[in-house]
């Protein structure tokens, strides 16, 4: 977003910094989930003025800050920081330098949706609000129970299939809602999720898992770890040949797209059990990790995808998430999430891996200390710079990398379930990470502010066309 473009949106009926009436107007209010991550630096302070921006966001804001449906940021990227220590300063900067760009809410309907309607307006983005309202209300008449709402509409067959769409968004502001114990952000969520339109085939997720978990019951599914699928569905796409193209949205590219995920997604077997569900996550946290940071073709600077990105941010909130669910719908999700996943390789053209030593280095510090120079913690300036950088999803990539490095330390070696998991430098794709992207998202009023930087990348990365214009070391 260009600042001339940036100059035409509405600018929004804005509550003054000083009135704290929007948090209960929104009934905001900020808690933390056992399985969420936080650094030291949150005070009463910092608490009080990010319950207060998250109002102003929930009231202020629409869902989608354009009309080509690109999602509102806002309370990720505040939300990440604060739980990082940021102070109410930063935080204060982080949301003034978002809602320049951010649509104001719509106007609600005269319809009421409630729960014998609500699946007649989905994927209808004028009715946003009134979901909102709807969700809230069922979310408040919840009480201390509130969680078995959230579990009953994730898992409503009629509706999975659009918490799973978009490119995890809604999957992932389900995630803050449920993190930061927030009745307000989940109704968004919810309500985010209905008015989306699915991106991945409905029947895909249930026809899969049933396969999968029929593959298993009668013996007959073989031991197939998440980078096995990778190269097996890399095979297939390759020799499909789909046409290059700039947009990765091409018609043919996502149908295959999706055929392909559920068609490699079965072969990985999910039990619903608690110890094989938790060694399962670590698994596909580690593997969507070294996805990310090792699609760059030797000769070539670092390239990190932006859809690419979004597999590994969401899955730092599938311990969240599953929290709140029974362990057959627990199975079910981590695997639905995974075919999403494949999805968006074979949509990416479905890139060779160049995973490095330094990618999969296990003495992380020794690794730091050869590039970086010495640090008792380099982690801590990781957190340093994820907290000011300018760029929306950075904090949230630094967020998923800190969650696999503790995962990491902490497994259980003993676990059958993790022989095939991946070894991952967590530390090192953190700081390539910071280290690439270092672009702004925010709006300052500077129309040079990006000169020089670099974003994310975009395109089917599989293809020697993509590499054609980049940059070479």
């Amino acid at each position: 977003m260009t600042d001339t473009a940036a100059s035409k949106t509405t600018r929004l009926p804005a509550h003054e910094n000083t009135d704290y009436s929007v948090i209960e107007k929104a009934s905001m209010s900020l808690g933390h989930a056992p399985s969420g991550l936080l650094l030291p630096g949150i005070d009463k302070n910092t608490e009080k003025e990010a319950t207060r921006l998250c109002a102003r966001d929930y009231l202020e804001h629409h869902v989608f800050f354009n009309n080509y449906r690109f999602h509102n940021h806002l309370n990720h990227h505040l939300l990440a920081v604060f739980s990082m220590g940021g102070s109410a300063k930063r935080l204060q900067e982080i949301f003034d330098g978002n809602r320049i760009i951010q649509r104001p809410t719509m106007p609600m309907h005269q319809v009421e949706i409630n729960a014998t309607n609500y699946t007649e307006y989905l994927a209808k983005e004028e009715h946003y609000p009134d979901y909102v309202a709807f969700f809230h209300k069922e979310l408040d008449a919840a009480g201390d129970e509130w969680h078995a709402v959230v579990s009953k509409y994730i898992s409503d067959p009629r509706i999975f299939p659009f918490f799973m769409s978009g490119a995890f968004h809604p999957f992932i502001q389900i995630g803050y809602g449920l993190e930061f114990e927030s009745k307000a952000i989940t109704a968004t969520a919810l309500a985010q999720a209905c008015v989306h339109i699915p991106d991945v085939e409905e029947s895909y997720f249930p026809a899969a898992f049933e396969e999968m978990r029929m593959n298993l019951d009668n013996g007959s599914a073989d031991d197939v770890s998440l980078m096995q699928t990778l190269d097996m569905l890399r095979g297939e796409r390759a020799a499909a040949d789909i046409e290059y193209k700039e947009s990765i949205f091409a018609r043919e590219n996502t149908i295959l797209g999706s055929k392909l995920a559920a068609k490699y997604g079965k072969l990985w077997t999910v039990c619903a059990d608690e110890k094989a569900i938790s060694a399962k996550y670590e698994e596909l946290l580690s593997t969507a990790a070294l996805l990310y940071i090792s699609t760059t073709r030797p000769g070539y600077k670092q390239v990190l995808d932006f859809f690419v990105l979004h597999c590994l941010t969401s899955a730092y909130f599938l311990p969240i998430i599953l929290d709140v669910l029974s362990t057959e719908q627990k199975a079910r999700t981590l695997h639905a999430h995974w075919i999403v996943t494949l999805s968006i390789y074979s949509l990416v053209g479905a890139p060779q891996l160049y995973i490095t030593p330094e990618h999969t280095a296990t003495n992380t510090h020794a690794v730091a200390d050869g590039i970086y120079g010495g640090s008792a913690n380099p982690w801590l300036d990781v957190f340093k710079d994820a907290i000011n950088h300018n760029d929306i999803h950075v904090p949230k990539v630094i967020r998923a990398l800190w969650r696999g490095s503790i995962l990491s330390a902490l497994q259980n070696k003993d676990s059958t379930e993790q022989k095939a998991l991946p070894p991952v430098n967590w530390l090192y794709i953190a700081r390539a990470t910071l280290d690439t992207i270092t672009m702004s998202s925010l709006i300052s009023g500077s129309d040079d502010r990006n000169k020089g930087t670099r974003f994310w990348d975009k395109g089917m990365l599989g293809y020697d066309q993509f590499w054609e214009n980049r940059e070479k070391v």
